[in-house]
């Protein structure tokens, strides 16, 4: 996959992002950002909703999944690139289940709170990817639902969101 696309335009943001993030907000901010992208991807797991063995009548919303999903992939390319993580990168599957495929993205993202390198954040964007893949989430999907989120980040810097 090609995400060269998203990764400039994360440079971009992150750059505005940082001239309007108080000072007291950048302390820690390197476990900060591990957690959001750890928030995010139960909120796009709880879209899914793959894991919810109670629940009989599971309707979703691919929107709301692609959404969720764009969000994890601002946080890891913002955690990405600094490290000089490629913008091509491959999908990978380790299980063809998505509970199975979440837990071990789930594993893979928390590692990064503790050892945040290079070789971790390509594990661990590629397991995300795979996650993706694991329900249909294309190349042109992801490019799309990023660029409509990246769009409202702007929006919401403006708005002193």
């Amino acid at each position: 996959m090609n995400l060269e696309e998203v990764f400039e335009a994360q440079k971009i943001l992150d750059k505005v992002f940082a001239d309007a993030i108080l000072k007291k907000e950048k302390s820690f901010f390197d476990k900060k950002i591990v957690i959001a992208l750890l928030v995010e991807l139960g909120e796009f797991a709880n879209e899914v909703q793959s894991f919810k063995y109670w629940k009989k009548h599971k309707q979703t919303d691919r929107s709301k999944i692609l959404e969720e999903y764009a969000d994890g992939i601002h946080f890891l390319t913002s955690i990405a690139y600094p490290l000089s993580v490629p913008s091509k990168l491959n999908p990978d599957i380790k299980y063809k289940n998505f509970v199975l495929q979440l837990s071990y993205t789930y594993k893979l993202f928390s590692n990064l709170i503790y050892q945040k390198n290079k070789e971790n954040v390509l594990k661990a964007y590629e397991a995300y990817l795979g996650l993706g893949q694991l329900i249909n989430i294309t190349e042109t999907e992801i490019i799309k639902s990023y660029m409509a989120k990246n769009k409202k980040n702007y929006k919401r810097i403006q708005e002193n969101y």
